[in-house]
């Protein structure tokens, strides 16, 4: 659990799992950002590639696009009753989220809608990065003991492509995951600077 986050009881230990993924991923993004400067956050190893900062801020708008599809689908599930099974996702949205986590095993080209901004506030960035997963967070526990896998909704990616709203966690925490990996790639860069 995050230290200055409620603890948050969740029955569906799917949910609990995701819960704890998404605490592990708002603390390394802390550790990535710890002491850094404006510069650093900044740099860009080349102009094809994103900084720390463009990568954590990417996160945050896409996480920003979920919320309200999100509370649609926990809506549509509780009109659901009883029967649910424990949830399980199918071939395509393993894939789907495989193919997110890091490192990167398939190139995406980002939407307009959320690319990163060019120049960020590290303390900022820092706050806006965790209030859309703290967010995200919040709309978990509100799913626990709702049907993970009946609700639907588009992808805002991919219109083609429908995720249930277990994989629509899943794949917005591998999808954090993969620019946090990205992220510390750029501290590892033999030119970032010291």
């Amino acid at each position: 659990m995050i230290s200055d986050e409620p603890t948050v009881q969740v029955a569906d230990p799917f949910l609990s799992g995701l819960i704890e993924q998404l605490d592990a991923i708002v603390l390394d993004a802390r550790a990535v950002l710890d002491g850094l400067t404006t510069e650093q956050v900044n740099w860009q190893p080349d102009a094809q590639r994103w900084s720390i900062g463009q990568c954590l801020d990417h996160v945050a708008r896409t996480v920003r696009l979920y919320p309200d599809a999100i509370e649609r689908m926990i809506g549509d599930a509780r009109r659901r009753a009883g029967g649910e099974k424990p949830f399980r996702e199918g071939w395509v949205s393993r894939w789907a989220i495989s193919a997110m986590e890091p490192p990167p095993k398939l190139r995406i080209r980002t939407m307009r809608r959320v690319e990163p901004a060019e120049r960020l506030d590290s303390g900022v960035l820092g706050a806006e990065f965790e209030a859309a997963l703290r967010r995200l967070r919040e709309l978990i526990a509100a799913a626990d003991g709702v049907s993970l896998r009946h609700a639907r909704m588009r992808s805002p990616f991919a219109r083609v492509l429908k995720f249930t709203l277990g994989q629509t966690f899943a794949i917005n925490l591998a999808h954090a995951r993969r620019h946090l990996w990205q992220a510390r790639q750029v501290c590892k860069h033999a030119n970032f600077p010291s």
